[in-house]
């Protein structure tokens, strides 16, 4: 055994595992956390990957509308047929009172504007935070791709937000505080009270799976120890590697991809 490794391994008790390789499995999501609370700080580079991938589902969304019948999504074929740039920016400059039907505008808006608040809540934001968040993602979709097919919508801009916000808070989060306090394992039909309140949430982590995101804490040395066991430092002066062992110990999050 090379004297460096032997040192390294001195440090620690006799019997205790190697503290380098020490994760906290709680931060190492696997796929979506069921059981995990909210964070305890703002989780902003999550936040920040959460909105860039809500920018890319936009485009599977306006897909979804697209296919629908002019019942639902409220385009007509000739609407379908005239996505422009010239459109898009005429669309976002004059926004309209809509006339979807009232369960799309204050039904399923506040639905997901709820949905935006949970998913915030979870990374740690605090509840002006999360309002500001959901009415984020809301303007993100009503001047984004939808914008591509339909005029900015007032009420959506205020309704998903506002009245989400409020559901989120008040309906969705005792939902899930309820469920996570349960004892034992969870079932079915608690996963899908889950899901349901936090659908980006859940799809969030399934792209992060998919794309080999993978965030790490880690309790290791900190310090000149690390790069000095690089370099090699076994052969260095006694004096020299005793100094190493004075190496201050500290927390790392990583984000690989």
């Amino acid at each position: 055994m090379r004297p460096a490794l032997l040192a390294a391994s001195q440090d620690a008790p006799a019997g205790s595992p190697d503290p380098t390789a020490q994760e906290d499995p709680a931060a190492q999501p696997d796929g979506y956390r069921w059981r995990r609370p909210l964070d305890a700080q703002p989780d902003w580079r999550g936040v920040s990957r959460d909105a860039a991938y809500f920018l890319g589902y936009q485009f599977a969304g306006l897909a979804v509308l697209y296919l629908a019948p002019e019942s639902i999504s409220g385009w007509d074929s000739e609407a379908k047929q005239n996505y422009s740039f010239s459109k898009w920016r005429n669309n976002v400059s004059e926004p309209v009172w809509d006339t979807d039907r009232w369960w799309i505008n204050y039904v399923l808006h506040p639905y997901w504007g709820g949905a935006y608040y949970i998913q915030a809540r979870e990374r740690g934001l605090e509840r002006a935070q999360a309002f500001l968040y959901s009415a984020l993602l809301s303007t993100i979709w009503e001047y984004g791709a939808e914008a591509l097919a339909e005029p900015v919508s007032i009420q959506d801009l205020v309704v998903t937000p506002v009245v989400g916000s409020l559901i989120g808070e008040y309906v969705f989060s005792p939902l899930r505080q309820r469920i996570r306090a349960k004892p034992g394992k969870l079932d079915w039909a608690d996963k899908t009270v889950l899901f349901v309140t936090d659908p980006l949430g859940v799809l969030n982590a399934e792209t992060d799976r998919l794309l080999g995101v993978k965030t790490t804490l880690r309790l290791q040395p900190i310090g000149q120890r690390m790069p000095a066991l690089a370099a090699g430092v076994g052969d260095a002066p006694l004096a020299t590697r005793a100094n190493l062992r004075s190496t201050a110990w500290g927390l790392q999050f990583s984000a690989d991809w």
